[in-house]
């Protein structure tokens, strides 16, 4: 299903009526319908960031992963507000946090631990500098405007990887620890070969 807001391209896929429809009939682990909604949130922060540099979305999609945004030619900004549209996406999962905390410091509601904690997760992983994440375009808005292109790509690249190892040392932990739980490799293993097919 596909349709225009604002001149903007909605499109709502099947995957994620389905996913959707899924967390409504299945009683499922609080923390992945949290995880979900505040992916969703994460999403909107970058949606506000884009409307705030003045920037209109070509295309906004829903799919199994949740919210896409695609913006004409990708990027199109400066660096500057390259930068701040990268960083939105974890400043609003902070700031759900943060609203998370006091909540919690008021009310004393345990569950809000719990949304403070999938709020810190999803900005922690996003913020990595890593090609394919939110800090992997931050720092390369960051290197563009200071280094040339070639040697830019370069430090992305070493960074990228650098990082990546790390990850997956704790995404092999995880897998020992639990005996089963490799999510967290596979992602790794996803922005590994994300990586190494930049063109």
């Amino acid at each position: 299903m596909s349709f225009s807001v604002f001149g903007v391209r909605v499109e709502i896929g099947f995957l994620f009526t389905a996913s959707a429809a899924f967390l409504l009939v299945f009683n499922i682990n609080d923390s992945i319908k949290l995880a979900i909604i505040f992916s969703l949130v994460h999403e909107i922060g970058h949606l506000a960031a884009i409307i705030l540099c003045r920037e209109k979305p070509e295309r906004i999609s829903f799919g199994l992963f949740g919210m896409t945004i695609v913006r004409k030619g990708d990027i199109t900004q400066n660096y500057h507000k390259e930068f701040f549209t990268a960083v939105s996406g974890p400043l609003a999962n902070l700031t759900a946090a943060a609203v998370g905390v006091l909540f919690y410091l008021k009310c004393k509601n345990e569950y809000t631990l719990k949304i403070v904690a999938v709020n810190l997760i999803i900005s922690a992983f996003n913020i990595m500098p890593v090609f394919g994440l939110d800090g992997g375009r931050a720092l390369e808005a960051v290197l563009k405007q200071n280094f040339s292109q070639d040697k830019s790509e370069k430090i992305l690249r070493a960074v990228s990887f650098f990082t990546l190892v790390i990850m997956m040392g704790f995404g092999f932990y995880v897998l020992i620890s639990t005996g089963y739980n490799f999510s967290f490799l596979a992602i790794c293993v996803y922005l590994t070969v994300l990586l190494f097919t930049k063109a």
